[in-house]
């Protein structure tokens, strides 16, 4: 019995080692293309209960940059026909400009050079058509899956690190998402010419789950969506409680910044969905997309950390009503009750509430700050203040009275509602400093218009490290405001002006004072004011 017993442990035990060095030989290889002097502060290990995770192998300070990696492919996330290079949008087929060998559509002469000879050439293959935009707008739609496909002719050392991430073929097996890849994209890729013997209906399947489950969302500073794959980035595990916050910069680049201190040991972690969504639309979201239902601690809690960002009001004593907990059910239908009479509703009810309101705000024009703030008024009489869907509107009313340089005292009382719960939920995330800065660009404007109280509150001095954070995370972001630059000069300004009245001050007491033979200090008379005045 007893050899059988370390029989088991030796086997377990070289199990164990042959799991760490895949690892690291895994590891080693998405770890090509970073600078060689980059040393990032984790490595990577294996769990039954989320798979291969990044975790801490030293202390990490809120703002320290993790990784920063550049995508391995890349493509526009849009519905209409697209600049295959910057991802612009155009309305007009006489606007795009076409590569004289592959055919591809840009948006300019410029963006064309920009293309890779070798993508080019691989294109030059498949027969593109281009005499519509409904041509055009279906090649966009499936460029990012070609790219993919043609990693092993054109970037080889890309292909090998995408084909280590998950592909979740087995789950997709029989569902929507693989007859909707079956209908649009296998069929549209044989239009074009893409050889069956070459690529296999297998292979696309392979690389629409690699990019369902891996890929990255993005925007530039015009709102233009793009999709993007980074190897060693879709390694970090999800929770909705997250460690870690990105920014994308101009050069395409994705950067990982620490939005919480990290201890070694810890696991990183980014959210795979929205961390401002509600607990059954994040965990449905997780379910349907990655596979996985979320057991963070957050998606545990009836309360979501006490931020109660999916609660209702109870229609008795108007506190907040929170949802039993359910860890492992797939299905969200456990019954709300209110924290304090414990009033009880069921859940179709509160997804009726749900429905009802977001039927409501298909109506509301999202760029008037009237009918936002009217909208609002009413969603609170049923939901409670921190709930998620106020809390977007509130994020766009900041956004609207920013851009148009109004209500800066608004704005303030805004900021102040959705830090406090962005930080417990986010920590310092890219969203909790584009609020700061808001909120400390308001607050400078407040100051300027004559409101010297807010200076002697500390305030400045408050906002002046706020802001030195926030500003360090998104100065080269892509959706960086305008006004950064101007906030910081001016918060500058503000302070050099403090600080020179404080001199001015201290210069005017010192020459004031009268001291005796004794040096005891003696109130300035009345007469020496006069002259110093």
């Amino acid at each position: 019995m007893e050899m059988e017993l370390d029989k088991k442990r030796n086997e377990e035990e070289t199990t164990s080692k042959t799991k760490e060095e895949l690892l690291l030989r895994e590891l080693a290889v998405l770890k090509l293309g970073l600078d060689r002097n980059a040393k990032p502060p984790f490595v990577m290990k294996y769990s039954e209960e989320s798979g291969r995770g990044l975790i801490a192998n030293r202390n990490i300070k809120t703002g320290e940059i993790i990784l920063e990696e550049t995508a391995a492919v890349w493509g526009p996330k849009a519905s209409g026909a697209c600049c295959l290079q910057c991802s612009l949008e155009l309305c007009e087929l006489s606007s795009f400009h076409f590569c004289s060998l592959c055919h591809l559509h840009f948006c300019s002469a410029k963006c064309c050079s920009l293309q890779q000879s070798s993508e080019c050439a691989e294109m030059q293959k498949l027969s593109i058509n281009t005499d519509s935009l409904e041509s055009l707008s279906k090649l966009t739609l499936a460029i990012l899956v070609i790219r993919c496909l043609f990693l092993p002719l054109t970037a080889p050392q890309d292909s090998i690190k995408i084909r280590l991430l998950q592909d979740h073929m087995e789950e997709r097996k029989g569902t929507k998402l693989q007859k909707l890849c079956q209908e649009f994209l296998v069929n549209y890729l044989r239009d074009i010419g893409l050889d069956q013997k070459q690529i296999s209906n297998n292979d696309i399947y392979q690389v629409c789950g690699i990019l369902d489950s891996n890929a990255f969302e993005s925007k530039t500073f015009d709102g233009v969506e793009n999709r993007a794959v980074f190897p060693l980035s879709a390694m970090v595990n999800s929770s909705c409680l997250p460690n870690m916050t990105h920014v994308t910069r101009k050069d395409r680049k994705m950067v990982f910044v620490a939005s919480r201190d990290i201890q070694e040991g810890q696991e990183l972690f980014i959210c795979y969905t929205g961390t401002r969504w509600g607990n059954i639309t994040r965990r449905k979201h997780l379910l349907l997309t990655k596979h996985f239902l979320c057991r963070c601690p957050r998606c545990l809690d009836p309360t979501e950390c006490g931020t109660f960002i999916s609660s209702i009001k109870c229609p008795e004593c108007k506190r907040n009503m929170v949802q039993e907990a359910q860890s492992d059910s797939t299905e969200c239908n456990m019954p709300w009750h209110c924290q304090k009479c414990r009033h009880k509703m069921e859940h179709k009810k509160v997804v009726a509430i749900e429905t009802m309101i977001g039927q409501m705000l298909k109506l509301v024009n999202k760029n008037s700050t009237h009918h936002l703030e009217q909208v609002s008024r009413k969603l609170k009489r049923v939901l409670t203040s921190h709930h998620y869907i106020l809390l977007e509107i509130y994020m766009n009313l900041v956004t609207l009275y920013a851009k148009n340089n109004e209500k800066q005292e608004r704005i303030v009382e805004l900021c102040d509602i959705l830090i406090p719960v962005l930080q417990k939920l986010e920590g310092l995330s890219k969203a909790v400093a584009f609020m700061l800065i808001a909120r400390i660009g308001s607050q400078v404007s407040i100051c300027r218009a004559g409101n010297e109280e807010l200076l002697k509150s500390g305030w400045l001095e408050e906002s002046l490290t706020a802001f030195d954070d926030a500003y360090t995370l998104i100065k080269s972001d892509v959706q960086a405001p305008e006004s950064l630059i101007e906030v910081k000069i001016s918060l500058t300004n503000l302070k050099e002006e403090k600080d020179s009245n404080k001199k001015d001050f201290l210069k005017l007491d010192a020459n004031s004072e009268h001291l005796d033979k004794d040096n005891a200090y003696y109130p300035p008379s009345e007469e020496n004011i006069e002259k110093l005045v």
